[in-house]
């Protein structure tokens, strides 16, 4: 039986896609991707100039747009959407695969695209990717963890007692989702004889990185974007 396939590109270089995602990439008669939806109908894609670089033939690419916010109901119809668009195609025997930068088991719009097809028995094969710390702690040239330290992620967290308290119980801390917190944060951090580890946009030619936190007080913070904390 015919499977949908979920396949993870990396961070944004498209050398670190795996050879076996590149493989069913180029072998698929549809590729689906995630893309934002601002409310000036303005569409952009991460995803998409990273799959230009894998695919020929850009009739396959088909996009699905999501509006930015933290209203899910918008999100939830594209959704509903896009999994009966996924599942018509697979019925007409098409080979179908979901991009997803980074990671599609990690903070992914793949992952509530899953959900609908499991829920209607459809085979998915997921093929793992490199996620963005990785490349991150890579470019910074830093360890993420040693013997038996631990590591802790934390969303779109704006509270510095909540970083300290993860702090206690782990040795690094990753940030993710930080646009929207990180300006009111960076008064806090300063105080702290922590190491930062900044990084946005990685693997791509906008790429910036930093170890010095001072730097970000007049940076505009991208989504795309981490922080690694190290105590």
């Amino acid at each position: 039986m015919n499977k949908i396939y979920g396949v993870s590109l990396g961070p944004g270089d498209p050398d670190l896609i795996t050879v076996k995602g590149l493989k069913i990439l180029q072998e698929s008669d549809l590729i689906f991707y995630p893309g934002s939806l601002f409310t000036d109908g303005k569409k952009e894609s991460y995803v998409r100039p990273m799959l230009e670089q894998y695919v020929t033939d850009k009739s396959k690419l088909q996009g699905f747009f999501l509006k930015m916010g933290f209203d899910r109901s918008s999100a939830e119809e594209t959704y509903d959407e896009t999994s009966i668009l996924l599942i018509d195609a697979w019925k007409q025997g098409k080979k179908i695969s979901i991009a997803c930068e980074g990671d599609l088991s990690f903070y992914a719009s793949f992952s509530y695209l899953l959900q609908r097809l499991q829920q209607q028995n459809i085979p998915v094969e997921l093929i793992p990717g490199i996620n963005s710390f990785s490349l991150g702690a890579a470019k910074h040239q830093v360890p993420l963890c040693q013997q038996n330290e631990k590591l802790a992620f934390l969303p779109l967290e704006q509270s510095i007692e909540k970083i300290e308290q993860a702090l206690e119980d782990f040795d690094t801390l990753i940030l993710m989702k930080i646009r929207t917190g990180l300006s009111a944060l960076l008064q806090h951090l300063r105080t702290k004889n922590w190491e930062f580890y900044y990084c946005e946009r990685l693997g791509t030619f906008s790429e910036y990185i930093t170890s010095n936190i001072e730097e970000l007080s007049q940076r505009e913070i991208p989504y795309f974007s981490l922080l690694i904390i190290k105590k």
